[in-house]
């Protein structure tokens, strides 16, 4: 071991012996948060477990600032609504802290918001894929923003070409909770994304499509149109956080069969291969294409979800869902793709497969086993080749290959 290892080690030693013996905080995603659980801000960016552990420390004295953005979201302390909606509190010990703004001290899960804090999702001056919009996502604190994705929206056809987000180690750890309700906000216009995903529509839109009778061979009790996410929810380890990717912006129409199936074998791999090897990633989700179906009359048609006030088709059904992992310090990057389709034979499924499937090829992508259902198939490809058919991203300083 190196001179310089071994005092980095002592300090490290010296550090944890000093938190022991003169205290020092110590929470636990499961148990120590206050539900409606806050917006939890650490050292200028949103509070975060420890990648080895999952739990969350902070030193003695050290400050936390806890927040309630949103219309008439106010901090609770114990049982007594406050007026604050950003209240600073100091770490004393284990689950233990005093406030900064009042005589307050008390446990950390006794402090919570009155209603669970609203996330903003807005527009910026940016531009993606030509003329299209970057709206991010995060939450609105104190007069800064704190962004937790972006993303590449169609005004158009309503709907959503990438979202980009930064994955961490530590996003193998989630706090537990609830499943949010989506979000619709202004983004849709007149569309109401939550009707559109309702079953009912979505049989009356295919047999509009595809004709009388059709609706019922595709839409069924083991199969229909979910709204799938491109931002996973358990790719944010706490609860606020999670709460910010419940917005319609951050979906696209996805068949039940291949989320359920490839797609959430695919957001677990990630997240676990990010977490062994140690180092935040970027993470381009995105859709291409447009699904197509045959129609009674065997002629393949595009699928879309619903329509605009004028009547036009929107909210397209993508043929393909992917996700590009890139590395930007070490220049590496992989695509991984899924065909957002369980009703295409072989041959037409070896068509769409538009690139050399290299974790098919490659033993360094063992970490990665897809759960194929009923006929949906997904493969992988490099960056170089990804691109040659899908061109939305931002081009990438890509060098090698991301495993």
């Amino acid at each position: 071991m190196s001179k310089f290892r071994v005092l980095v080690f002592l300090f490290l030693f010296l550090l944890k012996l000093c938190n022991v013996v003169y205290g020092g905080c110590n929470i636990t995603l499961n148990s120590d948060l206050g539900n409606p659980s806050p917006v939890y801000i650490h050292n200028g960016g949103f509070l975060a477990p420890n990648s080895s552990t999952g739990a969350i420390s902070l030193r003695r004295s050290e400050t936390l600032e806890i927040a309630c953005p949103g219309n008439k979201k106010f901090v609770v302390l114990g049982n007594d609504t406050t007026e604050y909606q950003i209240f600073p509190v100091k770490c004393v010990k284990d689950t233990t802290f005093r406030a900064t703004k009042s005589p307050w001290v008390g446990n950390l899960k006794d402090i919570r918001c009155n209603a669970p804090p609203w996330f903003t999702t807005e527009p910026t001056e940016a531009s993606c894929s030509g003329a299209h919009t970057i709206y991010r996502i995060g939450y609105n604190i104190g007069g800064k923003f704190y962004e937790l994705y972006e993303a590449c929206f169609d005004e158009v056809l309503l709907r959503t070409l990438y979202v980009k987000q930064q994955l961490k180690p530590e996003s193998r750890f989630t706090q537990p909770g609830r499943r949010p309700s989506f979000v619709e906000g202004d983004v849709f216009g007149k569309v109401k994304m939550s009707k559109a995903y309702k079953i009912e529509n979505q049989k009356l839109r295919l047999k509009e499509i595809l004709g009388s009778g059709m609706e019922d061979k595709y839409v069924t009790k083991s199969q229909r149109i979910n709204r799938g996410h491109l931002a996973a929810r358990a790719d944010f380890p706490l609860r606020a956080q999670q709460k910010a990717t419940f917005h319609y912006i951050n979906t696209a129409p996805q068949w039940m069969r291949g989320n359920a199936g490839d797609w959430a074998a695919l957001e677990d791999a990630i997240r676990r291969r990010v977490h062994a090897y140690g180092q935040t990633v970027t993470v381009y989700t995105g859709t291409n294409g447009i699904c197509t179906l045959p129609d009674s009359s065997d002629v393949h048609r595009q699928i879309y979800l619903t329509t605009d006030q004028n009547n036009n088709r929107v909210v397209p059904v993508p043929m393909y869902f992917y996700k590009v992992v890139y590395d930007p310090t070490k220049y590496t990057a992989v695509a991984f793709i899924s065909i957002n389709s369980s009703y295409y034979n072989n041959t037409m499924i070896q068509k769409l497969a538009f690139c050399n499937d290299v974790c098919e090829q490659n033993p360094q992508f063992s970490w990665l086993t897809w759960r194929p259902k009923d006929g949906t198939h997904s493969f992988c490809c490099k960056y170089e080749d990804f691109v040659k058919t899908v061109r939305d991203l931002p081009e990438l300083n890509v060098r090698g290959l991301f495993y």
